[in-house]
């Protein structure tokens, strides 16, 4: 039986050790802004090495999910689930929190959206500037690259908990993540 324990064991095998993590500070030095959300692994159907994460934001009739799954330690695929309300107010929050100067929303609409990932180093400890780094903990800093890599965004988790984020890569990037996320949560 595959566990989490071990589909991570895949992904931590790629991943380069060092002493920076994802969202030590922005560029200006503030701490980094992030929109929390909830994640609970799914049994995975084909390949036993794919890590499958339903992601949740809200609740009742303003919750937002969606599915991302995780196919090696460099791609993966964010996938529409369909029943729920337009995210409308998961996407502004998403907005604001990447600081998005333009927000629109895609017109295009599908099932899957594929992405490119980076793990950023080893499983480590969230600091109390809201960063991450400083020793062996049980969060994974990744960093997404969308829309052919026109867009990045930090893409933080932990299984243990079931928290997730998303946060700030760089404020010129948040007009397009949210655009590359809509066209898959809507």
């Amino acid at each position: 039986m595959i566990t989490r324990r071990s589909v991570l064991m895949v992904f931590a095998s790629a991943v380069f050790s060092g002493s920076l993590y994802a969202q030590d500070q922005v560029a200006d030095g503030r701490p980094p802004v992030s929109l929390p959300f909830k994640i609970t692994p799914l049994p995975v159907k084909s390949n036993a090495d794919d890590l499958a994460l339903m992601a949740s934001y809200g609740q009742g009739d303003d919750e937002t999910k969606f599915v991302i799954e995780l196919h090696s330690e460099s791609h993966g695929t964010f996938r529409h689930v369909t029943g729920g309300p337009r995210p409308t107010r998961f996407l502004s929050a998403l907005g604001k929190a990447l600081e998005a100067s333009d927000l629109r929303f895609s017109d295009v609409k599908q099932d899957t959206l594929e992405f490119d990932i980076a793990f950023l180093g080893p499983a480590t400890v969230r600091s109390s500037g809201g960063g991450f780094g400083g020793g062996p903990g049980d969060w994974y800093t990744t960093k997404i690259f969308l829309g052919q890599d026109q867009a990045e965004v930090y893409f933080n988790f932990n299984l243990v908990s079931g928290e997730a984020e998303f946060s700030i890569k760089d404020e010129s990037y948040g007009d397009d993540v949210v655009s590359e996320l809509s066209k898959v949560i809507w």
